[in-house]
């Protein structure tokens, strides 16, 4: 389902069940985290993308290839110094 919602950008909903599964005791695994991140990024959340990022790799998970070369793209392509806001 976040999946579905991020890819019709409906970011409010895909939020709302991803707060309710880690409120439900139902632990997000790397493919919920990677699929916010992607949705976030493409959607210009850059901060808050790297603020999940940080908190997906602190809880030891980590990114995927897709997720990885969106950030690659964001850092060539933009301020660099979106990354050292976390």
């Amino acid at each position: 389902m976040i999946s579905g919602f991020s890819k019709e950008r409906l970011l409010d909903e895909a939020f709302q069940l991803f707060r309710s599964m880690r409120g439900n005791a139902c632990v997000p695994d790397s493919y919920c985290y990677n699929v916010m991140i992607q949705c976030l990024l493409r959607n210009g959340y850059k901060l808050k993308a790297a603020e999940l990022l940080a908190e997906m790799v602190g809880k030891g998970f980590s990114a995927d290839i897709c997720t990885a070369t969106l950030f690659v793209n964001l850092i060539l392509g933009s301020d660099k110094s979106i990354l050292m806001k976390v």
